[in-house]
C-alpha cells in the first residue's frame, strides 16, 4: 500500500508528504486505457470527461520524466542536504530538455480523441516507460500516492528548486474537445514543475498542427516555435533543395506550366493537414502539377469539426475500398482524378482514383515501393570509396501482401547483385511503426510503411553516406532528403511532396505504381474470442505473425497453409480487445477464403 507523506525512504530519496493538485477525478464507469502504438485514445464524453484525468496525469509524469531518469545528474544535490532550501537552483546551463505531446485520435471519429507522446527527438515514448504512464493515469487512489512511489522507486529527490530548462510541446487536432484536453495537459505539467520546483520548464502552445509537425520541431531542436511555420519553411526550403540538386544533375527539369491533365485532390479528412497541405502547393506546381483542396476545415465554421473522419479520409478510403461518400456523390465528375487522402493528424496517407464505380488504391507498401525504387536509383550514382557499405533496410510488417514481398524481395535481390556498394535488407516487423522504428538504428537507411499509409524514409546519424567525408552532388541530394524526414513518426505532407518528385524523376504514372506487383487474393478478418479466454492465445514476442501458445493451434495453422502452394496464414491475438485476426492470403480467391475458414474452425477448439 502506498501512503502520502511516507515517502522519505532514505537517503538521497524524496523525504517529506507530497501533495500535488489531483486534478479531474477519475469519472465513474470508467474502463482503465491501454498504451496504444503512441499513446491513449477513448471517446472524450462518454462518460462525460472520459480523457480529462489521463492527459492531466500524462503531463505530470512527463514533467517529471527526465529527472526520473537521470536523478544523479539532473536533480543532484552538491553540498550538505540541511542547505536544501537556501541553496542555489540545480541546472545544467548547457542542457535545453525537450518532450512533446499531441491531443489527436488520428483517423478516429470526431467524438473520440486521445494523447501521443512524444521523445525530445521526436520519436514515440521508449516503450520502457509506457508502463508507468499507464498506471498512473489508471491508479484509483490518491495521485499523491502514486507521485510519491515514482519517486522512491527512481531516487528523485530531496526536492529543492531546479532551473535546468525543460521545454514540452504541445500540439493538438481540430477536434471539438481538442483545446479543452491540451489545456489540462498543460495544467498536470504545472502541477508537477509545483510539486519539484522546476523553474526551468515550461509549456509550448502550438495550437492546431499536425502530428508530425511537433515531432519535426523536437527533432530540428525548434524549441522557440510558437506554431507550425518553422516547419513548414524548413520544410519547402528541403524541398527546392531537393529539386535545384535534380534539375542541376539533369534528372528533370522545373515545370514552366501546369498541365490540366494532371490535377491532384487532397482529401484532407476535415483534419488537421487541410491547415497546412496548401501552403505548399507553390512546391506542387513546380512538378506540373495541380493541386486542390477537399475536405478542409480551413475555409469552414466550427460546424465542420465534427465532420473530421466523417466518410473521407485514408483510413474510409482504405478499410472501404471505397471513395469519400461527397466524391461518390460525383463520381462521373471524378472519374480518372486522382486523390491523396490524409488522416485526421496528417501521420498517414494512401492515393486512389476514382474507376468504373469503385476505386484504385495506392497504399502504404506501393508508395513504399516508389521511395525504395528512387533511393536505388540516386544510390547507385553515388561516388563513394570502395569498401564501406550502405546498408539499407526495407520494412514491412506481416500484413504485406505476398505479391508486394516478392516484388520487395526480387529488386532488392537484383541491386543487390549490381556490384554497387550498397546493402539491402528486408525486416518483417510486428505492427505498428515503433516495432519497425526499434530496428532503425542497425541501418544506414531505413525505409518503412504499414499499409495503412503510416511510414517514413529515416537516415541514420552516423550513416555511411555522409561518413567518408567526400562530398558530391548526389550526397548533397541526400543529405536534402534527409532534412524532408526529421519526423520519424510518419509525415503525410512530407511524404506526398516526396512521392511526387520521385515519381517525376523515375517517370512514373499513378498507373505504373499499380503495374508494379499484383496482390494475391487475401483475407483479413476478425474472430472473437469471450473475454475470460483473452488470455488463451500469445503471439511470440519477437514475431506477432506465430503463435507462442497454444504450440498445437500454430501447428495447425501451419498445416492449413502448407497444403496450398502459395499460400501463408497467421492468426494475431489483439492486445487490447476480446478478439484474435485471421490473416489468410493463396493464389485464387476461393483458396484464401476457404484456408481462412478452416483456421477459424481450428480456433474454436480452443476458445
Amino acid at each position: 500500500m502506498l501512503v502520502a507523506g511516507n515517502s522519505g525512504v532514505g537517503r538521497g530519496h524524496t523525504e517529506g508528504t507530497i501533495q500535488i493538485r489531483a486534478g479531474p477525478a477519475i469519472p465513474e464507469k470508467h474502463i482503465d486505457l491501454d498504451y496504444g502504438t503512441s499513446g491513449y485514445r477513448g471517446l472524450a464524453d462518454t462518460p462525460p470527461n472520459h480523457l480529462d484525468h489521463v492527459v492531466y496525469r500524462c503531463g505530470v509524469l512527463m514533467a517529471a520524466l527526465p529527472f526520473l531518469r537521470n536523478p544523479s545528474k539532473l536533480y543532484a544535490i552538491e553540498g550538505p542536504e540541511d542547505s536544501v532550501e537556501g541553496a542555489a537552483a540545480v541546472s545544467q546551463d548547457q542542457l535545453v530538455l525537450s518532450a512533446g505531446t499531441v491531443i489527436t485520435a488520428s483517423h478516429n471519429d470526431a467524438a473520440e480523441n486521445g494523447i501521443k507522446l512524444l521523445e525530445g527527438d521526436g520519436c514515440m515514448l521508449d516503450a520502457a516507460w509506457e508502463f508507468e504512464f499507464t498506471a498512473l493515469i489508471n491508479f484509483r487512489g490518491e495521485l499523491s500516492e502514486a507521485v510519491a512511489h515514482l519517486f522512491n522507486k527512481y531516487a528523485l529527490g530531496p526536492i529543492r528548486r531546479n532551473a535546468t530548462q525543460y521545454r514540452i510541446l504541445i500540439g493538438h487536432d481540430t477536434r471539438v474537445s481538442s483545446p479543452h484536453l491540451a489545456s489540462l495537459f498543460r495544467d498536470g505539467v504545472e502541477a508537477m514543475a509545483e510539486v519539484l520546483k522546476l523553474e526551468g520548464t515550461r509549456c509550448v502552445d502550438l495550437g492546431v498542427v499536425t502530428t508530425p509537425t511537433v515531432g519535426f520541431l523536437l527533432n530540428n531542436s525548434m524549441l522557440d516555435a510558437v506554431n507550425d511555420d518553422p516547419y513548414v519553411e524548413e520544410l519547402k526550403d528541403a524541398f527546392n533543395a531537393c529539386l535545384t540538386s535534380l534539375v542541376e544533375l539533369g534528372h528533370m527539369k522545373k515545370a514552366l506550366k501546369t498541365d490540366p491533365r494532371t490535377s491532384l485532390f487532397y482529401d484532407c479528412s476535415y483534419g488537421v493537414g487541410g491547415c497546412v497541405i496548401y501552403k505548399f502547393f507553390d512546391c506542387l506546381r513546380q512538378l506540373g502539377l495541380i493541386p486542390h483542396l477537399c475536405h478542409s476545415p480551413v475555409w469552414l465554421d466550427e460546424s465542420s469539426r465534427h465532420m473530421l473522419n466523417n466518410g473521407c479520409g485514408a483510413n474510409y478510403v482504405l478499410s472501404k475500398k471505397r471513395p469519400p461518400v461527397t466524391v461518390e456523390q460525383l463520381i462521373t465528375i471524378y472519374e480518372g482524378e486522382w486523390f491523396c487522402s490524409f488522416d485526421g493528424d496528417a501521420d498517414r496517407l494512401v492515393y486512389f482514383m476514382p474507376h468504373k464505380g469503385s476505386i484504385k488504391i495506392i497504399d502504404g507498401v506501393r508508395l513504399l515501393a516508389v521511395k525504395m525504387k528512387f533511393l536505388a536509383f540516386i544510390l547507385s550514382r553515388l561516388d563513394r570509396p570502395a569498401g564501406d557499405a550502405i546498408k539499407v533496410a526495407v520494412m514491412v510488417n506481416h500484413y504485406a501482401n505476398g505479391g508486394a514481398i516478392r516484388y520487395i524481395t526480387r529488386s532488392m535481390d537484383e541491386w543487390n547483385a549490381s556490384g554497387c556498394d550498397v546493402k539491402w535488407a528486408l525486416e518483417l516487423c510486428r505492427v505498428g511503426v515503433k516495432n519497425m522504428l526499434d530496428k532503425v538504428p542497425k541501418y544506414d537507411i531505413s525505409v518503412f510503411y504499414e499499409a495503412n499509409g503510416h511510414g517514413s524514409l529515416v537516415f541514420n546519424k552516423e550513416c555511411a553516406v555522409f561518413r567518408s567525408g567526400k562530398q558530391c552532388a548526389y550526397t548533397r541530394l541526400l543529405a536534402h532528403m534527409a532534412r524532408m524526414f526529421r519526423s520519424q513518426v510518419g509525415d503525410a505532407v512530407a511524404n506526398s511532396l516526396f512521392i511526387q518528385l520521385a515519381m517525376r524523376v523515375l517517370r512514373l504514372s499513378y498507373e505504373d505504381v499499380l503495374g508494379f506487383y499484383e496482390e494475391l487474393p487475401y483475407v483479413n478478418a476478425t474472430f472473437p474470442i469471450p473475454a475470460s479466454k483473452r488470455g488463451v492465445l500469445r503471439a511470440r514476442s519477437d514475431n506477432d505473425a506465430v503463435l507462442e501458445e497454444p504450440l498445437e493451434l500454430q501447428r495447425l495453422v501451419e498445416k492449413a497453409a502448407g497444403q496450398v502452394l502459395g499460400a501463408r496464414a497467421f492468426i494475431r491475438p489483439s492486445g487490447t480487445e476480446p478478439l484474435c485476426r485471421i490473416y489468410a492470403e493463396a493464389p485464387l480467391e476461393e483458396q484464401a477464403n476457404k484456408l481462412a475458414a478452416d483456421i477459424a474452425d481450428c480456433i474454436k477448439q480452443f476458445v
